[in-house]
């Protein structure tokens, strides 16, 4: 099952990606602050907090999330001890909530936190987004859209989870309108749709190694060989033929001057000026093909041919993949 962690800066837009994601066929958007919310109505969460903060955070018999916030958040050893005592229980409630979905077959789910590094939920996810944007923009959006005041959207504007070092996030810069956000959900939910399980032997490959000929450089591009399946060009066809962005497939070998080993490409020729996203999108949309068809071929390789010269090459080697509009 894929579990998807997103996390980003405060007012970057996480949630809203993260319903995105969910609307465009991802499942269910588990907001971890919700569970939160919840876990207050119970009584022995209760018991513990009024310990810890006393009587007056309990307001007509339920705990006033405003009261426990200020008197948790008013220094460091408070917080500390709000969060010992609430993560391991909201870690647990996500734990129960991903097995629940796994034992009903569900596809993929879409963990929404915060938090998620800190509380250690990213070690229960296959694939890792984070949603960022500019500060300025991210205080307008506490302050128009949540309504806060100012002051209270400064102090909030950097509690959150920095992003860790890790090649493997997948990082959306949300600095435009929701009309962009949308067209980033449409190729990030097709890039996770291909749904590339853990034990793939291809799913370290994010992205494509693209390929990069130097000024200089020699490269011989000849049919593949060993000849591919034809289910393997059938499956590109199926694959592509919807896609306006895409004028047409090629598959081919590459060689290097003085070395033996052959690549195998796949290369698309665009119909239209291609965003670096877009392309990471229709690489993962051929792993699962790669997968179920290539058995024989360790190196794999996705191209954009994006000139005349280029073109006639490797329409002179490749097996026709007729693109069925």
């Amino acid at each position: 099952m894929l579990v998807i962690g997103i996390s980003g800066q405060t007012g970057a837009g996480k949630s809203t990606l993260a319903n995105m994601l969910s609307q465009r066929g991802l499942g269910e958007n588990v907001e971890v602050d919700a569970i939160g919310h919840e876990l207050l109505n119970h009584s022995a969460m209760q018991h513990m907090l009024l310990q810890t903060f006393g009587a007056e955070i309990i307001v007509k018999g339920a705990v006033c999330r405003r009261t426990l916030g200020r008197l948790a958040f008013a220094d460091k050893e408070k917080t500390q001890a709000l969060n010992s005592i609430m993560h391991p229980a909201m870690v647990n409630e996500v734990k129960h909530k991903i097995e629940l979905a796994r034992a009903a077959g569900v596809a993929s789910i879409i963990i929404n936190a915060a938090l998620l590094f800190s509380m250690g939920l990213d070690k229960l996810c296959s694939r890792l987004v984070y949603v960022r944007a500019n500060p300025e923009l991210r205080l307008n959006r506490l302050v128009d859209y949540r309504q806060w005041t100012i002051d209270s959207a400064r102090e909030r504007l950097y509690a959150q989870d920095e992003m860790p070092d890790n090649p493997k996030i997948i990082v959306v810069d949300n600095d435009g309108s929701e009309a962009d956000l949308a067209y980033a959900a449409n190729n990030l939910a097709a890039l996770l749709l291909a749904r590339i399980g853990e034990n793939s032997q291809l799913a370290g490959r994010y992205p494509y190694s693209e390929i990069e000929i130097s000024e200089g450089e020699q490269i011989i591009f000849s049919s593949p060989d060993p000849e591919v399946p034809a289910g393997f060009l059938d499956f590109l066809s199926s694959v592509f033929s919807p896609l306006d962005e895409v004028a047409a497939v090629y598959l081919f070998d590459t060689t290097r001057t003085g070395n033996n080993d052959a690549t195998l490409v796949i290369g698309i020729e665009p119909a239209r000026a291609l965003a670096s996203l877009e392309v990471d999108r229709l690489s993962f949309l051929v792993l699962e093909g790669v997968e179920a068809h290539i058995h024989d071929r360790e190196v794999l390789d996705f191209m954009v041919i994006d000139n005349d010269e280029l073109r006639q090459i490797v329409v002179s080697v490749s097996p026709r993949i007729v693109l069925k509009r």
